[in-house]
């Protein structure tokens, strides 16, 4: 197996630079387009290098100052679970608490709490809750959108549900004959809340379970679109900015799915305890200053564990579902859209630095782009985090790094094998053997014997090159710089003369002295050609040394 292995690589080795490089872009440009249209292994977000720099990030947003969260937390559950028992309370109290909030005027009352069945233990509360909706002029209740594969067996329109879908439609109309969508999804108990403004709320995870897109409008086979409960807040405050948020969506390359822009913190929104509220509300006393919600944004959700509204998010792995929507409905409020390139660009970004590499490599050396190995990944993604402090494009360049990593180290492997075909003896022969010696003011390190190589390849292909083993690894140095400086050409007499004047030129260009070719009558063994060739480089060490000093 192992000699098997030596006459693989060794015949790797003998390959022609240019060849190598272009086969190299090719196989790996083949690679992105098939992987882009079909595989989708390593194109797409590289999820926890991205959540690292979400968490790094130079600049962020502040938290829009309107945005409160009246907060239904385990301290709120224990207060008040003396009185009202435990989670769901009757829902005379969130009447209580819906009833003095719309007093002082909000902006908007966005309830993340579904209200999905009958309270058939407290009827009473659930006509109480009702009347409350039917007189609130501020109020958005959420549905839960069911998986898209259940749409055609669902029976919910849009007559069922009219504050749910969007006004403009974000897909092309569907030929008129076409029946309406329907649309599966989880409805609201209450009939003043199927009357209310609503939209979904789901958290569309990736596939670790992190959440990192919002999903603001959602398109139908029939050409209408539904809205999230973000998008409903913004329809019914900012109408102009709801109108161009369905254009974008539409406009979208890469789907209804975008990155959110989020805030430094997790709890980056200030929360109040719903007890207190409540308390304020039912003549009591609350345990802290309760502020006024007039002109505020007022979110009334859960951080409660025991409730299970928590995912992880890129800035927290126990994030509250109420926090991640106060940051969705933030970035629709004041227009914060993190776009990201289409895969189809970065695959083509992708295959250009291949490209570029290729041409560096036909033009320069292999070795030359040893410094790239770490330096150009590091760069891309220095790229990428640069973008993530901007105002709305991530550049994701992480397919482009990976690639530019792979790339280097195959073609660093390949260089090494080449280098040790090209440094090996000429193959034995009955010709006179000539050693041409060459002597050069620095060390042959790998680029500039890659060009040796490339001279002699190109030049005298049945010679080769002999250099003493020059290859260093930081952070240790040469140990005989002074024998470093010395190669030759060995090969057969006959063709090292014919190509010695067009070989020339070029080695003059790496090495500033040689001597003439030396003729060995017989084709040696390793041990004697190793012999002739230092003892080629002692003469024109001392022919060197004789000139400097006359």
């Amino acid at each position: 197996m192992r000699k098997w292995f030596d006459r693989v690589s060794f015949r790797l080795g003998a390959l022609p630079a240019r060849r190598v490089s272009w086969t190299l872009v090719a196989l790996f440009s083949l690679w992105v387009v098939l992987d882009v249209m079909v595989f989708r292994v390593t194109t797409g977000l590289a999820k926890p290098s991205y959540d690292a720099m979400v968490r790094a990030r130079l600049w962020v947003a502040p938290a829009d100052p309107r945005i409160l969260i009246i907060d239904i937390d385990e301290a709120s559950l224990s207060r008040m679970g003396k009185e009202f028992g435990r989670w769901p309370w009757p829902r005379d109290t969130l009447a209580t608490v819906l009833d003095y909030i719309e007093k002082q005027g909000p902006a908007a009352i966005v309830w993340d709490i579904l209200f999905s069945d009958a309270d058939r233990l407290s009827p009473g509360g659930d006509a109480a809750f009702n009347q409350s909706v039917l007189r609130s002029l501020h109020s958005h209740f959420p549905v839960v959108r069911l998986p898209k594969s259940n749409d055609p067996t669902s029976q919910i329109t849009r007559a069922a549900l009219a504050g749910l879908w969007a006004p403009v439609a974000a897909a092309p109309a569907p030929a008129a004959s076409a029946p309406a969508s329907t649309v599966a999804l989880i409805p609201p108990a209450l009939p003043a809340i199927e009357a209310s403004r609503l939209g979904y709320n789901n958290g569309y995870v990736d596939s670790d379970g992190v959440l990192r897109r919002y999903r603001y409008i959602e398109p139908l086979a029939d050409g209408s679109a539904i809205q999230s409960i973000a998008s409903s807040v913004l329809r019914a405050t900012h109408p102009g900015a709801y109108a161009a948020q369905l254009q974008h969506v539409k406009d979208r390359p890469g789907g209804p799915d975008g990155l959110i822009a989020w805030r430094a913190r997790a709890d980056a929104y200030p929360h109040v305890p719903f007890a207190d509220v409540f308390a304020l509300a039912d003549g009591g006393k609350p345990s802290m200053a309760v502020p006024n919600f007039a002109g505020k944004v007022v979110i009334i959700g859960s951080t409660a564990p025991s409730l299970h509204d928590i995912h992880p998010t890129p800035l927290s792995s126990m994030g509250a579902g109420v926090d991640s929507l106060a940051t969705a409905i933030d970035n629709a409020l004041n227009q914060r859209v993190l776009n990201e390139l289409p895969r189809w660009l970065q695959a083509l970004l992708a295959i250009a630095m291949c490209v570029a590499l290729g041409l560096w490599v036909q033009f320069k050396s292999v070795a030359s782009l040893a410094p790239a190995l770490l330096l150009l990944p590091a760069a891309l993604l220095a790229v990428s985090y640069g973008s993530l402090n901007g105002p709305s494009l991530f550049l994701d360049l992480h397919l482009a790094a990976a690639l530019a990593l792979v790339f280097l180290a195959v073609l660093g492997a390949w260089g090494n094998l080449r280098r040790n075909y090209w440094c090996s003896p000429p193959a034995a022969s009955l010709e006179p053997v000539a050693i041409w010696a060459w002597q050069r003011r620095q060390p042959w390190l790998d680029e500039a014997l890659d060009r040796l190589i490339d001279a002699v390849e190109r030049h005298a292909p049945t010679c080769r090159v002999v250099v003493c083993d020059t290859t260093v690894s930081w952070p240790s140095a040469l140990r005989w710089p002074e024998l470093a400086r010395f190669a030759a050409v060995v090969g057969p007499q006959a063709a090292l003369n014919s190509a010695r004047e067009r070989l020339e030129p070029a080695l003059q260009r790496l090495a500033y002295r040689s001597s003439g070719p030396v003729v060995l009558p017989n084709h040696p063994n390793r041990e004697k050609l190793a012999i002739s060739v230092f003892e080629a480089w002692a003469n024109l060490h001392k022919s060197d040394t004789n000139e400097r000093l006359k």
